[in-house]
């Protein structure tokens, strides 16, 4: 394939999805002109099937996928964040769901009955690519029903309906969301900022109401990036409990650091609807994951604490967190505090170590099999930095890790580089090692010594970026990427607003930091930084909520203890 291929492929990529667009909005209208279906998608997925089943007056599975199509397309003239577009399939399908309800009325089963639902490109749907925004993998649609995605089986198997696909950033190891096939996702809050990554085309959905549940995937925050960037919820289970099966890897075979699937919704209460129905059908469906082990746990109703124990801590190692971020933080501590909850600031042990570990693991071949995916793609600018010192030789390597270290003096920042490049075995062992290291440090820590019910932190140490700053700013992720080398559940909720005001930065806020200069400057100074409490004013910030692994029921059920203490609008 040339370069050509891929202008070739976008163009074909971009015009089908074009037209299957514009042929809904010609069929249906556009949402402007129905303001009526905010009736439908406003309304709770639970309480959609609900009405569904009842025979609600006005409440078809027809009507409500029309609702979610129309406004699913508005959301994408908004952020460019569909890739393939199966309304008419969908359609089809609820009709016949309509059909089954008129013939069988009692027989009517699955939770999910007639609710339509977004999915992020990963996941392999019956009749279209998962090309990931990659030219080499479209026209490459998944023909076999067997190939689906486990996750897709389990949402068809409650009775939803599969209605459309979400964007990707390229490789997906970016918290921005653009790729050369489908163009640049933008966040619903302000088109100039990126959604992050690499849910990101979901996350637009789903805060747009173009979808009633999203369906994302996560191995260094691709979950939870996105949900904070524009105002949503979500959560990140352990591998092991979800399927993972029947999706495109982009490094096939890596193991150090585990993606793993979850859910993205508007409130902790669709979470919980989410996950309680997914891990209640899956010990049901055993082999119908090709070949996959989970763990056969069933949902729990669990019981906790009227007074919770609850760890806190502002930032992360490397780059210090805004004063927005921080006062989101402390914000929602205190609230926790005045209804009655235990609050403990807490200083988490090796996080830059783990850091360190991810970004070992993940480079270890050099990045080789990663960018191996673009084939003839132009790279994206998010992944420069990233893998900039995996290309150099040894020895430029080694020296550009002196002239940081000593010449530049960002000790930090040098530590960070120097792990990034290609690795023998015994290398990634020790990588590995150290990430058993650091998550045995951690447990011990917060779960063994403070016995901690969860412990609340940021997500990110900005709200949403513009599209291009994490160009130089990648090791943003810090804050998620801990998480996924410290194996714990983690669920995001907003829970504050950027106030230009109370989240401006100080003449002297970098004073004392120990922090990488070299990113702390980008980010906080000069006449154009990255973080600017005017420039953000009203944009979503989230928290992450940490549990111990296998606790997705615990986590939940502490989001919504926040989710009411907070009160976000």
């Amino acid at each position: 394939m040339t370069a050509s291929a891929t202008l070739q492929a976008s163009k074909k990529k971009r015009d089908e999805r074009e037209r299957a667009v514009k042929e809904m909005e010609d069929k249906l209208g556009v949402l402007a002109d129905h303001p009526e279906d905010a009736d439908y998608t406003h309304t709770r997925p639970l309480d959609i099937v609900a009405n569904l089943k009842s025979r609600k007056a006005g409440w078809t599975v027809e009507r409500i996928m029309i609702a979610f199509i129309r406004t699913a397309c508005d959301a994408h003239r908004k952020t460019n964040c569909l890739t393939e577009v199966m309304f008419h399939e969908a359609l089809e399908a609820a009709k016949l769901k309509d059909k089954e309800l008129d013939v069988s009325p009692d027989n009517i089963q699955g939770d999910f009955w007639g609710l339509p639902s977004s999915f992020k490109d990963t996941y392999n749907i019956i009749g279209v690519d998962t090309s990931l925004g990659l030219s080499q993998f479209c026209d490459q649609p998944t023909a076999e029903t067997n190939d689906e995605a486990g996750l897709v089986k389990v949402f068809r198997k409650a009775g939803g309906i599969p209605f459309c696909k979400t964007n990707v950033p390229q490789t997906l190891f970016a918290t921005e969301c653009s790729n050369p096939i489908f163009g640049t996702s933008t966040n619903p809050h302000d088109s100039l900022r990126t959604p992050g990554g690499s849910s990101g085309g979901e996350a637009a959905l789903v805060a747009l109401h173009g979808t009633p549940i999203g369906w994302g995937s996560d191995v260094g925050g691709s979950l939870r990036v996105p949900s904070h960037n524009v105002g949503i919820c979500a959560l990140k289970p352990v591998r092991g409990r979800w399927p993972h099966s029947g999706g495109r890897p982009t490094v096939p075979g890596s193991d150090g650091v585990k993606v793993v699937e979850g859910p993205m919704a508007r409130t902790v209460d669709d979470l919980i609807f989410a996950s309680r129905t997914v891990l209640s059908l899956i010990p049901k469906m055993e082999g119908s994951f090709k070949g996959e082990s989970l763990i056969p746990l069933p949902w729990r109703e669990t019981e906790q604490p009227k007074r919770l124990k609850i760890g806190y801590f502002t930032g992360f190692p490397g780059l210090k967190t805004s004063p927005a971020c921080s006062r989101a933080v402390r914000d929602t501590v205190e609230k926790l505090q005045a209804a009655g909850h235990e609050a403990v600031s807490f200083e988490p042990p090796r996080l830059l170590d783990a850091f360190k570990s991810f970004a070992s693991m993940t480079s270890s071949d050099g990045y080789g099999t990663l960018l191996g995916n673009l084939g003839p793609d132009p790279m994206e600018p998010s992944l420069r930095l990233v893998t900039l010192g995996s290309k150099m030789p040894w020895l430029v390597h080694q020296l550009a890790v002196q002239i940081l270290r000593w010449v530049v003096r960002d000790t930090l920042f040098a530590d960070i580089f120097a792990v990034s490049r290609p690795k023998s075995v015994k290398e990634l062992w020790a990588a590995t090692a150290l990430r058993d290291e650091c998550n045995a440090e951690f447990c011990r820590a917060a779960w063994d010594h403070e016995a901690f019910d969860a412990v609340i932190c940021p997500v990110l140490s900005v709200p949403a970026m513009e599209h291009g700053r994490t160009t130089l700013l990648s090791p943003v992720a810090i804050g998620t990427i801990v998480f996924n080398i410290i194996d714990s559940t983690v669920g995001v909720l907003p829970v504050a607003r950027v106030d230009r005001e109370l989240d401006s930065t100080p003449p002297d806020f970098l004073k004392g930091s120990v922090g990488s200069w070299i990113l702390e400057r980008r980010m906080y100074e000069g006449t154009n930084p990255a973080y600017n409490a005017d420039k953000m004013h009203g944009l979503p910030i989230g928290v992450q909520v940490v549990a111990k692994p296998w606790q997705e029921e615990k986590v939940l059920k502490i989001m919504k203890v926040v989710e009411e203490a907070v009160k976000f609008k």
